[in-house]
C-alpha cells in the first residue's frame, strides 16, 4: 500500500492528469470549475482558509496548463489575465461574478465619477488596463475619438493591455509603451516583478528590460491636446518625476487644470513628518491643489453600495508596516460635495477587514462584508 493511500490521499488514477488538462484548455468548462469554487467559497465556514488551501491552488493548477482566462466583468469590459500579479490574481478570486472592477473599488469609482466632466484623461502605469479601459470604455460616450492616453513602459503588460483592448472591443484608448518622466527621450530600466516594476536612469550597462520616457507636457505638445482634464498614475516610486514632467500643465488655473489620482507609497515617500511635508505634495499644494487620500481595498471587492471616503492629507492616519494608497488632487472647490465624496479624519486610507475597525474600516462599517482578497 502507498504512503498516499494510508496517509488518506488515493493515489490519482491513470489518465487523471490527461483529463485535468483537458478539462484546464476547455474555457467553458474552466470558467464553469472557477464559478463553482466561487460560490464554494461564499458557503464555507472559514472562506478565507478554503480560498487559501482550495481554491486559488486549483485555479493556479488550471492556469499553469492554460496560461490565461478570461473574465467579463459586469460592463462587458473582458481581461485576459494569468497568474503573474495581485492585480490579476484578485481578479481571478474575485468574491462576485461577475465582478464590477478589476482592482482598487473606490479608486475606480472615483475615477470615472471624474470622468463625467473631465476629457481625455492620461494613465501612466496602465499595467493590463485595470484602470485605464474602465476610462475608455466610460468617456467613449462622448463620441469617436481618443479619450484615454496609456502608457505601460513593461513589454509583457503592455502587450496584455493591447490584447484587453482588442478583446474589449475598445477604440477610444490609445496605448503607448512608454515611461511618464521629468525629461524626455531618457533610457529608463525596469526593475520589480509585474505590477510592481519601477523606473529608473539606465545608466552605462543595463541587463534587463529598458523604455524610453517621454513627460506629459511634451506629450501633450507632440500631440495637439488642448488639455487633459483627468490624471491617473501610478508608476511605482516614479510618480512626483511623472508629474514634475507636467509642469506646465498642473500649473494652468481652474478649471483648466486636470484632477489627479496618484500613488503614494512609504517605500518611496518620507511621510516621517507627515504627509502634507512630502516633496510631491507639496509641488501640488505650490500649483494650487487641495489633496485628499482616498479610502480603498487593495484587492477586488466590490464597494457599490459604500460611499467613497477621502481623508484631507494633513489628517491622514499613516502609522502601520509600509504601505501605499492613492490621493486626490484637485483645484475644484466644490469637488467632494459635487462628487457625493464623505469627507473623513484621522482613520487610515488602508481598508483591512481583519484589523481595528476605528481605523480601517469604513464609517459605519463595511457593505456585505465579506473576507478581503489579500
Amino acid at each position: 500500500m502507498s504512503e498516499a493511500t494510508v496517509a488518506g490521499s488515493p493515489e490519482l488514477a491513470p489518465g487523471t492528469s490527461e483529463a485535468f488538462r483537458a478539462v484546464a484548455h476547455d474555457e467553458l468548462m474552466r470558467s464553469e470549475i472557477m464559478e463553482s469554487l466561487c460560490r464554494a467559497e461564499a458557503r464555507a465556514e472559514e472562506p478565507e482558509a478554503f480560498r487559501t488551501t482550495v481554491r486559488w491552488p486549483l485555479i493556479r493548477a488550471l492556469l499553469d496548463e492554460a496560461g490565461t482566462h478570461r473574465v467579463r466583468l459586469a460592463n462587458g469590459l473582458v481581461f485576459e489575465v494569468g497568474t503573474d500579479s495581485r492585480i490579476e490574481q484578485a481578479l481571478l478570486l474575485s468574491p462576485d461574478a461577475p465582478p464590477d472592477h478589476v482592482w482598487e473599488p473606490q479608486t475606480t469609482k472615483l475615477l470615472l465619477l471624474l470622468a463625467e466632466d473631465a476629457r481625455p484623461a492620461l494613465v501612466g502605469g496602465a499595467y493590463i488596463g485595470d484602470h485605464a479601459l474602465m476610462l475608455a470604455q466610460a468617456l467613449a460616450r462622448w463620441g469617436e475619438g481618443i479619450w484615454v492616453h496609456a502608457f505601460e513602459p513593461m513589454s509583457s503588460a503592455f502587450e496584455r493591455l493591447l490584447r484587453n483592448r482588442e478583446l474589449s472591443d475598445v477604440r477610444s484608448l490609445r496605448a503607448e509603451r512608454l515611461a511618464l518622466w521629468d525629461t524626455s527621450d531618457e533610457e529608463l530600466a525596469l526593475e520589480g516583478p509585474p505590477a510592481l516594476a519601477s523606473s529608473q536612469p539606465a545608466g552605462d550597462a543595463v541587463d534587463g528590460e529598458t523604455v524610453r520616457s517621454i513627460t506629459i507636457d511634451d506629450y501633450i505638445a507632440a500631440e495637439g491636446l488642448e488639455s487633459v482634464g483627468l490624471l491617473m498614475i501610478d508608476t511605482e516610486g516614479g510618480e512626483e518625476r511623472a508629474l514634475a514632467g507636467a509642469t506646465n500643465l498642473l500649473s494652468r488655473p481652474f478649471p483648466e487644470a486636470p484632477s489627479c489620482v496618484f500613488e503614494v507609497h512609504r517605500d518611496y515617500v518620507d511621510w516621517s513628518r507627515g504627509l502634507e511635508t512630502t516633496d510631491v505634495v507639496r509641488f501640488l499644494i505650490d500649483r494650487g491643489y487641495v489633496l485628499f487620500a482616498v479610502r480603498d481595498v487593495h484587492g477586488n471587492h466590490s464597494m457599490r453600495d459604500q460611499p467613497i471616503e477621502v481623508i484631507p492629507v494633513e489628517r491622514v492616519y499613516l502609522e502601520g508596516p509600509p504601505h501605499g494608497f492613492n490621493l486626490l488632487a484637485t483645484k475644484d472647490p466644490d469637488l467632494v460635495g459635487r462628487l457625493g465624496l464623505r469627507m473623513v479624519e484621522d482613520v487610515s486610507p488602508k481598508l483591512l477587514f481583519d484589523r481595528d475597525p476605528s481605523l480601517h474600516h469604513p464609517v459605519g462599517g463595511f457593505v456585505n462584508k465579506r473576507e478581503e482578497n489579500r
